[in-house]
């Protein structure tokens, strides 16, 4: 993906990146980190589990692999969800507290996706930390992704 790319680039060398795939109903977790030789290949193969949305345990989850990033760097996350959270009370409470340690980007995609919600969550400006995706295919358009690496990595701008 253009994401991986831009990520695992030269200039990009510094960046410390974990991909978390999270499903509630199978409670199925996939963590990876790039330096440890994740490809474009490896993040192409994740699968859609097309079950709950336990969006407060995911967020829990990446708060919790921001202890293996650089100290001196800015941690940021990238949330891609399809679907309403099982808890907004839960998913509100997650969002506010990782966002005490991370700048937190939201990337709603489809139909589904609960946008009201995620510009609740979402700090301001909501530009810079909401990135819509209308359909999954839009995933490897380079606008919409620069605008992701321009919201997220400072250093890629």
């Amino acid at each position: 993906s253009i994401l991986v790319e831009a990520m695992t680039a030269e200039k990009a060398a510094d960046i410390k990146v974990a991909m978390l795939e999270f499903s509630s109903r199978r409670k199925t977790k996939w963590i990876t980190h790039f330096a440890d030789g994740t490809t474009d290949k490896d993040v192409k193969g994740m699968k859609w589990f097309r079950s709950g949305t336990a969006t407060d345990q995911a967020l829990g989850m990446a708060q919790g692999e921001l202890v293996n990033g650089r100290p001196d760097a800015t941690a940021v996350v990238l949330v891609i969800t399809d679907g309403k959270p099982s808890s907004t009370a839960r998913t509100l409470a997650a969002s506010k507290k990782l966002q005490k340690q991370a700048k937190v980007v939201w990337l709603p995609i489809g139909r589904r996706a609960p946008v009201k919600l995620i510009n609740r969550m979402a700090a301001n400006p909501k530009r810079d930390h909401v990135v819509r995706f209308y359909d999954f295919r839009l995933l490897t358009n380079k606008r919409l992704i620069n605008r992701v690496i321009g919201s997220s990595c400072p250093i890629l701008k």
